[in-house]
């Protein structure tokens, strides 16, 4: 008789990361009992107007509050962690996260005026639960203290990689250890859910030692000020640069405030040993030679307003450039940030600079597993299941397909996306339902969210412009006291209006003699008719339908 026999199905729910890059957040359901590993936001692209962020979908959370247990992160990245402020706020559990990433999620919890329980992970040490029992695996990934996480479970053992790679030398921490991979493989894995991310690049991924020796290459030869533009949270990274400053003679200068904070924390946490010896502050660059000068930087997506936009266009208090400087960015280009980032390039060129980017330069290597790595890491696990996670969706096919090449059968390697219910057993693993899964969007410091009607609204505004009509009218007689007026924005340059505007004004009058005519006089209606008089006849006069706000005033 099997042991899992009359056991429950274990349910598996992404709300986010599957089908896109970011997002990520997923639930593991038994029972009672739900576990919630990692819990991240999506950074908006500029078709998003005001827009700073996007978070999963928490309603399914929401509506089983009391069930869930945990939140377990497997690192800090901001795409796993970053909306944690509102998931704890309608529905707090305590957050099992490594030193590092802890204090990270406690730094962005205190912006939000948030407390909440800690729990401190540590590489193989179990998590005990009711149903689950989670243990932490080190692996490699381009931020430290990045973990995979054995989840076992009255089914079964589920292998949960996170985000990862096998880094033959990484700046910190040790090569990723197969052995416990292997082990699991050897008892038996019944799921592996696995990062889906490089699936189209051949071979094995880079070592960060590549990185380094580059560095200091660039660093021992400038003429100038150099900036190295990178990821606040690739600490790693950051590391080298401390590093290699000390070596040379250097001072380093941090740009952005999660920079700042970032640095801070690693340093807090054991890591950037040398920083008090070589860091100094962005205003004391002027007093040392430029050459001796290492400025790190945030903003090498081109993100609106980051410090390296701000330099980029000459309007940055404390750095400008001039001929002889070098940019480094240090970073991938995330799809939808291309031409962000180009405009940002050539800004800086203009600005005298030389610029070096992946493209041309052997300036980055990837935290993610290639597809070599990928291939590894299930053969090493051989599960009896797959399903593909953090990736867009061609990654979740071409990565399934991966399984199903290496000994995964084809109807168990299941392809998913967000809000799915997966329902597994010890025989079967199927989709089963769907949960709602609407992206939530966060603008401001205030965190307000913001409805998806309002973003259609605001592209209308920016792709046709808006007219502002005002009158004001006699509420008895009905007569006009004073207007109409009309302003326009976003529609026409300033001053080549020529008759458009005294056109318009006979339009309006002409449907309040109209309106009044048909005896419907209530202000609500007039407005109305003006609205779809207006926008007929700008679309006439320009090609094009601006949104209208007629207001109409009774005295």
């Amino acid at each position: 008789m099997s042991a899992t026999k009359g056991k429950s199905s274990l349910k598996i729910i992404p709300i986010g990361g599957l089908g896109e890059i970011g997002l990520n957040c997923m639930m593991f359901e038994y029972e009672d009992e739900i576990i919630v590993v990692d819990c991240g936001v999506m950074f908006s692209d500029l078709q998003m107007l005001g827009v700073d962020f996007m978070i999963p979908d928490m309603s399914y959370l929401k509506a089983h509050k009391d069930r869930i247990k945990a939140y377990v992160i497997t690192h800090g990245h901001e795409d796993h962690i970053g909306a944690l402020p509102f998931a704890l706020k309608s529905h707090p559990a305590p957050i099992y996260a490594t030193n590092f990433a802890g204090k990270l999620i406690e730094s962005k919890l205190a912006e939000h005026e948030i407390d909440a329980e800690f729990e401190t992970i540590e590489p193989g040490v179990p998590i005990k639960f009711k149903h689950f029992t989670v243990t932490a695996v080190s692996v490699n990934h381009s931020i430290v203290e990045a973990m995979a996480l054995f989840i076992d479970t009255p089914l079964g053992k589920i292998v949960f990689t996170g985000d990862f790679k096998m880094d033959s030398s990484p700046y910190y921490g040790d090569p990723m250890d197969p052995k416990p991979f292997q082990k699991a493989g050897d008892e038996g894995v019944l799921l592996l859910m696995s990062d889906s991310t490089n699936v189209e690049r051949d071979g094995h991924s880079l070592s960060e030692e590549r990185i380094f020796h580059k560095f200091e290459e660039i660093f021992s030869k400038p003429t100038g000020l150099t900036l190295v533009a990178v990821f606040a949270s690739n600490i790693g990274r950051i590391g080298q640069v401390f590093e290699l400053a000390g070596k040379l003679g250097k001072k380093v200068a941090l740009l952005g405030r999660s920079m700042e904070q970032n640095t801070r924390i690693a340093h807090e946490s054991g890591y950037l040993d040398n920083l008090n010896s070589v860091l100094i502050s962005v205003d004391a660059i002027e007093r040392y030679p430029r050459k001796d000068v290492i400025v790190l930087s945030t903003g090498s997506q081109g993100e609106y307003r980051s410090a390296l936009v701000r330099i980029s266009a000459g309007e940055h208090k404390n750095i400008k450039l001039t001929e002889g400087d070098l940019v480094v960015m240090s970073s991938k280009f995330i799809p939808g940030n291309e031409k962000a980032i180009g405009r940002m390039i050539n800004s800086l060129f203009r600005q005298g600079a030389d610029v070096m980017y992946e493209s041309v330069a052997d300036i980055h290597v990837s935290g993610h597993a290639n597809a070599g790595e990928l291939r590894a890491m299930i053969k090493m696990t051989k599960p009896k299941f797959f399903i593909p996670v953090h990736g867009e969706y061609r990654h979740l096919v071409k990565h399934a397909r991966l399984a199903r090449e290496n000994g995964v059968p084809k109807e168990n390697a299941v392809i998913a996306v967000n809000g799915d219910i997966l329902e597994l057993t010890p025989d079967r693993l199927r989709i089963t339902g769907h949960v709602e899964e609407n992206r939530v969007f966060i603008e401001g410091e205030s965190g307000s969210d913001v409805a998806k009607v309002t973003i259609k609204d605001r592209r209308k505004v920016a792709e046709t412009g808006i007219v502002f009509m005002v009158l004001i009218r006699n509420s008895v007689s009905k007569r006009v006291m004073a207007g109409p007026d009309i302003l326009t924005r976003g529609l026409l340059e300033e001053g080549t209006e020529g008759d458009l505007f005294e056109k318009a004004k006979e339009v309006v009058l002409a449907i309040m003699d109209d309106v009044a005519a048909l005896e419907r006089s209530k202000p609500v209606d007039l407005q109305e008719e003006i609205r779809i008089g207006l926008r007929r006849y700008f679309y006439s006069r320009l090609g094009k339908k601006p949104v209208v706000m007629p207001i109409v005033i009774d005295l």
